[in-house]
Formats: structure tokens, sequence, C-alpha cells
């Protein structure tokens, strides 16, 4: 994307300037054509040179980021890198906490605090089992 600025729109002639105005009023190309008294292929072909020099992906960018640059409105740039992805460990806890009262687990940290429940519980359940059975026998209760 090029750099927009002064020297950036400075570049379009007065008829895209005129054009993409009246693109920022939601009117078509045919409309455009036929208040102008032009063919809807030049307003098209027009439009289509001033997204280019703005350096926008379309005939309404183009004309929103016109219209703020006429209105004085600074454009923000976009971060050079996208922002970087939430780590998935370490795994906050599934429960509400005074750090985290609210659930904000991704669905990568939610997936895997499923694997490790489904995992986990019968892993537990039978070591708690075990354990009674063990306890039952050192104590002498026979089960009837």
């Amino acid at each position: 994307m090029r750099q927009q600025g002064y020297e950036t729109f400075g570049q379009l002639t007065d008829r895209q300037r005129e054009l993409l105005r009246l693109v920022a009023q939601n009117r078509k190309s045919s409309e455009i054509a036929h208040v102008l008294g032009l063919s809807a292929r030049y307003v098209d072909n027009q439009l289509i040179e001033a997204k280019n020099i703005i350096g926008a992906t379309s005939r309404f960018e183009a004309a929103r980021r016109f219209a703020a640059y006429e209105q004085g409105v600074e454009t923000s740039h976009p971060l050079p890198f996208p922002p970087s992805p939430t780590p998935i460990w370490p795994l906050p806890l599934p429960i509400p906490s005074s750090k985290a009262p609210m659930n904000t687990m991704t669905w990568r940290q939610v997936a895997l605090w499923g694997g490790i429940i489904a995992i986990l519980t019968p892993i537990a359940l039978t070591t708690a089992t075990m354990a009674i059975v063990s306890l039952k026998l050192l104590f002498g209760y026979a089960a009837t």
C-alpha cells in the first residue's frame, strides 16, 4: 500500500476527485455517467485509476479515504505485521478466578482442556477405585 499523504491525493485529477465524491454518495457508474454526461466505461476507468493511485482495494475504499483526506482526518496505517496469536501454553484455568473472572480462552485452549479432562478423568476414577479396594483389603473388610 502506498504512503497516503498530500502527494498521493495530489496525483488525482479534478475529474477523479469529482467521481470519488459521487462514489462516496453511493452512486453507481451509470448514475454518475448520466449526471455528468459521460460514458459509464469512462467513469469506471477513471475510478480504477484513482483507486490505483490511492492504493485502495476497491472504489468504495478509495472514495472513503479521499473523503477522509478532504475532511482532514488523519489515516491510520496498518501494522507492518499482524498481532501475535495468544499462546496455547501455559493454559489458563478453565474456572473463574480473581485474575480472570471471565472465560478468555481460545478454541485451541478449550480443546486442549477437553482432551486433558477426557484423559485424566478415567485415570483418576481408576486410581480412586484401586485405593478404596486396597484400603478395604488392608483393614480386612471383605466384599460379601
